[in-house]
């Protein structure tokens, strides 16, 4: 028996991996189109486990988290783990994915979820944007998901260029252990 789908705040043009349900929600890697011209990062995992009262795990490491979150969602997705150069400017990772509500007549909601500098945070569409209880709601899953077994990683290793201080920054998770550390001058 074939699912519908309403897909609301946004759009969906192709389901790039495996779905992974937690509780009610179900979160597919996509590739989506968020309806809009200016977005903004919203729930910053760790402004929304101090509003949640959640003690993050030792192992997310504070504010530069992107290495950790990256290891769970290669871990949990496959996600890919892109080159520097193919990111956007600024960024460990760039992932899309639409959450499947299954008690709301399966609406499904695309956001994105990426980091600046290494803090991670979610984005949604900002014409048409999903009400705040929907992406609370959302936003509430996803991060259980990623907090819910955390210590679950894939080793990778990446860089990013910061164009602030004029260094590489090494970032990835080896032998289960997340790193996020200052490299090499960017003139070496």
């Amino acid at each position: 028996m074939a699912h519908s789908f309403d897909i609301r705040h946004g759009e969906l043009i192709d389901v790039i991996g495996s779905p992974v349900r937690f509780e009610d929600v179900t979160f597919v890697p996509a590739s989506t189109r968020l309806t809009g011209t200016s977005f903004s990062a919203q729930f910053n995992l760790i402004d929304w486990a101090r509003e949640q009262q959640r003690k993050l795990p030792a192992i997310v490491r504070g504010d530069e988290n992107a290495a950790w979150f990256l290891g769970r969602l290669i871990y949990l997705f496959n996600t890919e783990n892109v080159a520097e150069d193919e990111r956007m400017e600024k960024t460990c990772f760039d992932v899309s994915f639409v959450a499947i509500l299954s008690d709301a007549s399966n609406l499904a909601v695309p956001f994105d979820c990426s980091d600046h500098y290494g803090r991670t945070s979610l984005m949604f569409s900002s014409d048409d944007e999903p009400p705040l209880g929907l992406r609370s709601r959302i936003a509430d899953a996803f991060y259980g998901l990623m907090l819910d077994e955390p210590d679950s990683l894939t080793d990778y290793d990446n860089r990013m260029f910061h164009s602030g201080t004029g260094f590489w920054i090494e970032f990835g998770v080896s032998h289960g252990e997340p790193y996020f550390d200052e490299g090499s001058d960017a003139d070496t």
